[in-house]
């Protein structure tokens, strides 16, 4: 068997496995595997059962109180797979008020697992948390197949009021969950139909996001080097003061200050960790967090996480999600290639054999193409190309590994020591969807 047609084979037992929970995922079967997604762990079967109890009440979308057999208090329980708006007074640190389609969450899963009805738990580790609640898989019971083979997350997804969310220790079914929020999108259901909850606010705004979610070294040693390139490719001018910029997590929302215009074409880069606003560079913004949000991709994980643009009215408008799951295909394969590679040095000193080793990209179009979310990749080394990087039509770009001042023909990877080896490697262009648009091996 390949492994294409192993994960073809996977993604049909997750789904398959959904769809006996309840879910409505006849599509899913006819969506091909991508080449960039990593092959999902199985069906919820597998995952091991840790509690079995009752709903005590329901606390939002996606968190309620749970009384396990035999115990007399209740916990809280977070549902895995899924995020849902948040609500006045339960695990909201950032709002006062219910945000847009809160309150219809709550009344979904309410209608799903009401107070009173047996569910289900099931996780990686027993000691799966977040913020006070036990972080589980929730399935509920079903009277006609005796079972507790219902989905709660599936259901969530497919209404449209939820956004993907996994972490790492629980990622055995991002992929199917990630499939139904597609399919969710691409509906326009819910949250992701932005007239939901009312009149938007400046209808003819356009905007680009794009997560830059892999820093040079380490996330946690380079925190800024995580960020959010907010581009205007629209017509207008476009007015983000008090718009919210967040990923699937509580715990750095990044509001844009008062006074920030997007003029056509023009973008902000709002990095993960803190620094002063406008500097160095007066597009630069900063979320403070002190940890990093975007998880880098793993081999044998469905690992992601996605950026989201909402409006004062908290409606989400726009958002980037990575890795790619379905139709990989990428505008700048076979536009964009990498050309000469030098992997060889001469110098003894390390920074001046590094700046011998360089990368050539070549544009092999007629059109500038711009190379925002673009990264060079060499097995864990990673350079992500600064936002506004173009190549015009024809021409080439050279990326040296050491260190020297940048300009519109020439960057620079930024080590102090040489990172080819003369013979056997390989160096990859890939988009910040995961996947490879240029390779060149020697």
């Amino acid at each position: 068997m390949s492994p294409r047609q192993g994960m073809d084979m996977a993604v049909r037992r997750s789904a398959a496995a959904l769809l006996a929970a309840g879910a409505t995922l006849a599509c899913l079967l006819a969506v091909p595997p991508t080449v960039s997604a990593r092959e999902p762990s199985g069906s919820y079967t597998d995952i091991p059962i840790q509690e079995t109890g009752r709903v005590e009440s329901i606390l939002d979308g996606d968190t309620f109180r749970f009384v396990e057999d035999g115990a007399s208090s209740w916990v809280k329980i977070r549902l895995l797979g899924v995020n849902t708006p948040e609500v006045t007074g339960f695990n909201n640190i950032h709002f006062a008020e219910d945000m847009c389609a809160g309150q219809e969450a709550l009344r979904l899963l309410a209608g799903i697992i009401p107070p009173g009805s047996r569910v289900q738990l099931r996780s990686q580790s027993k000691a799966s948390s977040n913020r006070g609640r036990s972080l589980r898989y929730v399935f509920a019971y079903n009277p006609r197949s005796g079972a507790y083979d219902i989905d709660v997350q599936a259901k969530v997804a497919e209404s449209g009021l939820a956004m993907w969310f996994t972490i790492d220790e629980e990622s055995a079914l991002s992929y199917p969950y990630r499939l139904i929020v597609q399919q969710a999108q691409r509906g326009g259901r819910g949250i992701w139909d932005p007239y939901h909850c009312g009149p938007v606010e400046q209808p003819d705004a356009r905007i680009r996001l794009t997560v830059v979610w892999d820093a040079p070294g380490s996330d946690q040693s380079n925190l800024n080097g995580e960020s959010v390139i907010v581009r205007n490719v629209g017509a207008a001018d476009v007015d983000l003061s008090g718009w919210l910029l967040r990923d699937t997590s509580l715990t750095a929302w990044f509001y844009f200050p008062q006074g920030t215009v997007l003029q056509a074409g023009d973008y902000r880069v709002v990095h993960v960790g803190s620094g002063t606003t406008g500097q160095p560079d007066r597009r630069d913004l900063y979320m403070g967090s002190v940890t990093p949000l975007f998880p880098n991709t793993q081999d044998g994980k469905f690992l992601g996480d996605g950026a989201y643009l909402l409006d004062r009215k908290t409606a989400v408008r726009f958002y980037d999600e990575y890795p790619c799951i379905t139709d990989c295909t990428d505008p700048l394969a076979g536009v964009v290639v990498i050309g000469k590679v030098n992997a060889r040095s001469r110098s003894k000193l390390p920074s001046r054999a590094a700046n011998e080793e360089f990368i050539v990209l070549r544009n092999t179009g007629v059109e500038p193409v711009l190379l925002d979310g673009y990264y060079l990749r060499r097995k864990v080394s990673t350079y992500p190309f600064p936002p506004g990087t173009t190549i015009d039509g024809g021409d080439t770009l050279t990326i040296r590994i050491g260190k020297g001042a940048a300009s519109s023909l020439v960057q620079f990877w930024g080590r102090t020591a040489p990172l080819l080896t003369n013979k056997h490697d390989r160096v990859d262009l890939i988009s910040n969807k995961d996947v490879v648009v240029s390779r060149r091996q020697w």
